[in-house]
């Protein structure tokens, strides 16, 4: 395993991540935001950061695909948990801390 490479792809996915969340949840905040082309564009960048964050996550995890596949969706997962409280005013519940634990364990088991 070379841990900076996975530490590179969790810094991609991540940011990926926030950018999906805003091409997808935006536009419950403002009508305008998918007839814009900012979505789109940013969908662009979005897929190549994943692309490359999926390269350095299997080269990182020996060439596991699961490993990689379980760190792009925890990243997602904490991704959501900062930003619904955020921009939507949605509790950070007990629900969610449970939730946010269990993908952060996800990524702990890929790492071990």
């Amino acid at each position: 395993m070379n841990l900076s490479k996975v530490f590179l792809a969790t810094c991609l996915f991540l940011i990926g991540s926030f950018g999906h969340w805003y091409i997808m949840c935006w536009q419950f905040k403002s009508d305008k935001w998918i007839r814009s082309p900012v979505p789109y564009l940013l969908a662009l960048g979005c897929t190549w950061l994943w692309i490359r964050a999926s390269k350095y996550g299997v080269e990182g995890f020996g060439g596991s695909m699961w490993s990689n596949r379980f760190l792009f969706f925890a990243t997602g997962v904490i991704v959501g948990a900062i930003l619904y409280p955020l921009h939507f005013g949605q509790p950070f519940t007990l629900k969610v801390l449970v939730q946010l634990l269990l993908a952060l364990c996800i990524i702990i088991v890929s790492l071990v």
